[in-house]
């Protein structure tokens, strides 16, 4: 798989964080209910007879073709939605669009809180939830790792690589002394 960004000299991925899959099968789920709905419509327009049959068939095409788009494009931002742990960094590439594409990156010397959040049943039930992470840039930023599977073991990660990335840091500035 190709990276969003390029490794920096000793950088090594960690791992990478895709989306639980519930967050694109209930967006489907919902596309395709909607879907069913707009053939009911349609049937039922169709019953009339008349012009409205032709009416009724312009409109289930548009439907039709709006549904599949929305999946489509739902089906490639859950794809082309990343995180990347790495020895060194925290790494979010989301890509909205093909002509769309936002990076960004924070060293895991510069996080400073962790924090998971699950809510509602599905989120417990299906075990995802959000990793947010904040940093400690003059910003405030964050770093929302938002429907990942098993949040706690993201937790953990995140946490492991900061702690072996310090110990890195320790270890260069004392030989540097």
């Amino acid at each position: 798989m190709a990276l969003p960004v390029q490794l920096q000299e000793g950088e090594v991925v960690a791992r990478i964080i895709k989306r639980h899959p519930f967050a694109l099968i209930g967006r489907l789920v919902l596309i395709a209910l909607l879907l069913i709905l707009g053939i009911l419509i349609w049937w039922w327009l169709r019953s009339f007879g008349g012009g409205l049959q032709l009416v009724a068939d312009i409109l289930i095409v548009i439907v039709a073709l709006v549904a599949l788009g929305y999946a489509a494009l739902h089906w490639y931002r859950y794809e082309n939605d990343l995180w990347i742990v790495t020895n060194q960094r925290l790494i979010d590439s989301t890509k909205m669009t093909p002509f769309d594409h936002d990076v960004k990156i924070a060293s895991l010397l510069n996080i400073q809180d962790i924090n998971i959040q699950r809510r509602g049943v599905f989120q417990t039930i299906f075990e995802y939830g959000d990793v947010i992470c904040q940093t400690a840039s003059a910003t405030g930023a964050t770093f929302q790792f938002l429907g990942v599977a098993k949040p706690a073991e993201v937790l953990d990660l995140i946490e492991d690589q900061r702690a072996l990335a310090q110990q890195r840091f320790n270890r260069a500035s004392t030989t540097k002394e």
